[in-house]
């Protein structure tokens, strides 16, 4: 039954833990120290006066700029471990995993584990020996 209805457990527990840590961010906010006269949102709809006077909803956009930043992270990561997933055939994945990693740091030596991957190093091998195949 639980391997039936993994992914929707997960999805449960993951929008909890949002809405938890939602609210937990929201004890840090102080929206404003004083009361805002009614004229003051006169001008906007009467739902952003509601909700941007509450603590609750500067913790969810809290929560959604980490979970966004946490997400840009992790993409970065796995568009820079791409060459090194795909360089066993190169016999230099150890060159390439170093390339990839620094590559976060100076984006050509990306570039070059980007190089290194897919070049067919045996055809070059063959035109430096003189055997074109």
């Amino acid at each position: 039954m639980y391997k039936k209805h993994k992914k929707k457990l997960l999805i449960v527990i993951g929008i909890i833990g949002f809405v938890a840590l939602a609210m937990f961010l929201g004890l840090a906010f102080t929206v404003h120290g004083n009361d805002i006269p009614l004229d003051y949102w006169s001008n906007v709809s009467p739902l952003k006066a509601k909700l941007f006077d509450k603590p609750v909803f500067m913790g969810f956009l809290a929560a959604m700029t980490i979970l966004t930043l946490a997400l840009a992270c992790w993409g970065y990561w796995v568009v820079h471990s791409l060459p090194k997933k795909h360089s066993e055939h190169t016999g230099q994945v150890k060159l390439v995993f170093w390339l990839c990693m620094l590559g976060f740091f100076w984006g050509w030596l990306w570039i070059a584990a980007i190089l290194i991957v897919v070049t067919d190093w045996s055809k070059i091998a063959n035109v430096m020996k003189g055997r074109i195949a």
